[in-house]
C-alpha cells in the first residue's frame, strides 16, 4: 500500500482462506550476510523483498560482494573474510537493526573503520549493547555518547572469549557470532533467556563448529562454505493472518512456515485464548518447517505474557495487545520493556491507538493492563513509523465496528510491502485512500 494515509472498514471473517507468506526477514538478512562472509556464490531462494532485507544487500555490497539478483533467485558473491574490503563511505542501514547489529560484527572483521548510521528511528536504538560486548573481545568500538548510533568499529582483530549478555537478544547475539569467525579462540556467548538460534543453525550449515546449550552458544573460527538457502514464510508475517481468524472467529491455513520453537510462541498465545491451532512439520533441515492452520473461538479468552515468554513472541506482541482488548477478563503483558526501544516506542504506541478506538488499555513500564471488551469502535490511529504498529492496526480494524483512518500504512513496506493488498484482497478489511 503505497498510500501513508488510509481508512479501513472490517470486512468478513476468513472461511478456510490460505495464504502464501513472504519469506522470513530474520534468515534472509542472515542469509545474505553469511553468504557474504562465505567464499564463492551463495544462492538464496524465495528471499523476502523488503525494505529492511535491502539494507543488508546494500552491507554486503560495500563490504565488498557482488549481488546478482533475478525474480527466483538472489546471489551473494563473495572472496570471504580474508577479502573483506573497508566501506568507502558511512554505510546506511536504514531502519534495520539487524542489519546495523550484525553488520557490527562483520565489521570487526574488517581492518580499517567501518562508519554505520541510519534514519532518525535507527540512531534512538541501543547500539552500546553491541558495542560494549566487542570490545570485550578485544574490538575497538564507539557509538554516540548515549549509545546509539552512528557506529564506528575498526576492524581487524578479534579475541576469543566469553561474554555474559546482560539483555537477551538474538541480534547482540549473532553479532558476537559473527565477529567470532575471526577470532584468536572460540567465541562464547552467554544470555539470560534463551533467543532465536537461526545464526547457529546456519552457520553449523555452512560447515562452522558450533556448540549450543540452553542459553550459551559457542563458534569456533573458521571460514563458512557457501551454500543455497531456500528461505521459509515468516511466522511474524504469518501471525497477522492468524490473528485476524482468533480475533474474528474464521479460519486461516498457512504454508511453508518457519516453525522454530523459538519463533512460534504466538501459537502457543493463541492456543491458550482458545483459538484451535493445528501444526504439522512437512520439512526438517536447517529449521522445521510446515502447515499452520488457526480456526477463531466465539469468543478470546484473557491472558498473561510474562518475561520468560517475551523472547519467543516479542515482534507479536502489539498483535497479542489487540487480541487481548477483545478477550473476556484481564489480560497482562510483563516482562517486554524491549518494547521500548524497537522501531517506535511499541507500548506506548499500542496503548495510544487502542485506546484511540475505545479498548480498556493501561500502559507499564514493560508492557500492558487490558481489560478485554466486546468490540472496538472506529478511530483515528498512528503507526508511528513502525511496521508491525501499521500491520497490528490493521488487523484491529477488520474487527472494528467504525472505521479506522490509519495513519503510515506505507510503514509496511519494511517488512511485508504487500501486505495491506493482500489483506483487502482475502477480504479483511476494505480500504480506501484517506484524506
Amino acid at each position: 500500500m503505497g498510500a501513508a494515509l488510509i481508512r479501513m472498514e472490517a470486512g468478513s471473517p476468513p472461511a478456510d482462506v490460505s495464504v502464501e507468506v513472504p519469506g522470513d526477514k530474520s534468515v534472509t538478512h542472515r542469509a545474505i550476510l553469511l553468504g557474504l562472509l562465505a567464499r564463492g556464490t551463495t544462492h538464496i531462494l524465495r528471499p523476502l523483498r523488503s525494505e529492511d532485507t535491502g539494507r543488508s544487500l546494500a552491507v554486503a555490497q560495500a563490504f565488498g560482494a557482488q549481488v546478482q539478483e533475478s525474480t527466483a533467485v538472489l546471489s551473494i558473491q563473495s572472496g570471504g573474510i580474508g577479502a573483506l574490503t573497508e566501506p568507502a563511505n558511512v554505510v546506511d542501514c536504514g531502519n534495520s537493526g539487524t542489519t546495523m547489529r550484525l553488520a557490527l560484527g562483520i565489521a570487526a572483521l574488517v581492518p580499517g573503520l567501518t562508519v554505520l548510521s541510519g534514519d532518525a528511528s535507527l540512531r534512538r536504538r541501543p547500539m552500546a549493547r553491541v558495542t560494549a560486548p566487542l570490545g570485550e573481545l578485544g574490538v575497538e568500538a564507539w557509538t554516540r555518547d548515549c549509545g546509539s548510533a552512528p557506529v564506528a568499529v575498526r576492524g581487524g582483530r578479534v579475541r576469543g572469549g566469553r561474554v555474559v549478555l546482560p539483555v537477551a537478544s538474538a541480534q547482540v547475539k549473532s553479532a558476537l557470532l559473527l565477529a567470532g569467525l575471526g577470532a584468536d579462540g572460540p567465541v562464547t556467548v552467554e544470555e539470560p533467556a534463551r533467543t532465536r538460534d537461526h545464526t547457529e543453525r546456519m552457520l553449523a550449515a555452512q560447515g562452522i563448529v558450533v556448540e549450543c546449550d540452553a542459553r550459551v552458544a559457542t563458534v569456533h573460527p573458521g571460514l563458512p562454505r557457501p551454500v543455497t538457502w531456500t528461505v521459509p514464510a515468516d511466522p511474524s508475517s504469518a501471525a497477522f493472518w492468524w490473528a485476524w481468524a482468533a480475533l474474528t472467529g474464521g479460519r486461516i491455513v498457512t504454508d511453508g512456515i518457519l516453525l522454530n520453537p523459538a519463533r512460534t510462541g504466538f501459537l502457543r498465545l493463541l492456543r491458550r485464548m482458545g483459538a484451535e491451532v493445528e501444526e504439522s512439520v512437512q520439512a526438517e533441515t536447517v529449521e522445521p518447517v510446515g502447515r499452520v492452520r488457526v480456526t477463531g473461538p466465539a469468543r478470546l479468552a484473557g491472558t498473561s505474557v510474562d518475561a520468560s515468554e517475551v523472547p519467543t513472541l516479542v515482534d507479536e506482541l502489539p498483535l497479542a495487545v489487540v487480541l487481548m482488548s477483545r478477550a473476556s477478563g484481564r489480560s497482562k503483558v510483563s516482562g517486554a520493556a524491549e518494547l521500548r526501544v524497537k522501531e517506535s516506542d511499541r507500548i506506548k504506541a499500542m496503548g495510544d491507538a487502542l485506546r484511540a478506538l475505545g479498548a480498556a488499555v493501561r500502559d507499564c513500564p514493560d508492557g500492558w493492563v487490558v481489560d478485554g471488551q466486546d468490540g472496538l469502535s472506529g478511530g483515528r490511529v498512528d503507526a508511528c513509523g513502525d511496521h508491525r504498529i501499521a500491520m497490528a492496526l490493521a488487523v484491529a480494524a477488520s474487527a472494528a465496528r467504525g472505521p479506522v483512518i490509519l495513519a503510515g500504512a506505507d510503514t509496511a513496506g519494511i517488512s511485508y510491502p504487500a501486505f495491506f493488498e493482500a489483506f483487502a484482497a482475502a477480504g479483511a478489511v476494505r480500504i480506501t485512500e484517506a484524506s
